[in-house]
């Protein structure tokens, strides 16, 4: 079993936050549960990672404000959710060259999947092989949904842990689940993680 977790960075997790996700303040602490469980396991994630000449920034034309700016406070990821000795991969296609003992392998972004890194896709066939996919963090209509779908889409079984996400929309988030469920994605909460059931 492997644990992917999903851009748990200041700009969507913090209330202050430039894209602050409703809720996200609520499931930090499962998620740092799943992060200190999941630690002798492969943990992967993604961040989202822009400049200030982002397309989708609202002052070049797109819907959203300025965030995950890397290099800004906004990009970091929430205390608690970022495993010793990480590693961030470059949104460039490029094998990481992986240290021996490394804690966790995050793959940096500028859309909603971690698949966008060009580097994701054979990384994790080499490090995850066959293994299920335990997927948690926001927000759980974008990139959560693009990360358990991608996951499905290479064969992966994967588990979301629904007490472990938060979406931005009521609506959106709805149709995430389904497409989700339809997708084959599996429903768990962490205390069934935690527990192994």
């Amino acid at each position: 079993m492997f644990y992917v977790d999903v851009d748990t960075q200041y700009d969507f997790c913090d209330p202050k936050g430039a894209l602050a996700v409703k809720g996200a303040q609520d499931i930090l602490p499962n998620i740092r549960s799943l992060l200190a469980h999941a630690q002798g396991s492969l943990i992967v994630g993604s961040v989202d990672s822009h400049n200030f000449s982002a397309r989708e920034v609202a002052e070049n034309g797109g819907p959203v404000p300025p965030h995950c700016v890397k290099g800004t406070p906004g990009w970091l990821k929430m205390p608690g959710t970022l495993p010793s000795r990480a590693v961030f991969v470059p949104n460039v296609d490029v094998t990481p060259v992986l240290p021996d003992g490394f804690g966790a392998l995050y793959f940096e972004k500028e859309v909603y999947s971690l698949f966008a890194n060009p580097a994701a896709e054979s990384t994790l066939k080499r490090l995850a092989k066959n293994e299920p996919a335990v997927v948690f963090g926001v927000a759980t209509d974008y990139c959560v949904r693009a990360a358990a779908l991608g996951l499905r889409e290479r064969g992966y079984t994967v588990y979301v842990v629904e007490d472990a996400v938060a979406g931005v929309a009521e609506e959106s988030t709805a149709e995430a689940w389904q497409k989700m469920r339809a997708a084959g994605c599996l429903v768990c909460r962490t205390e069934d993680v935690l527990t192994g059931r």
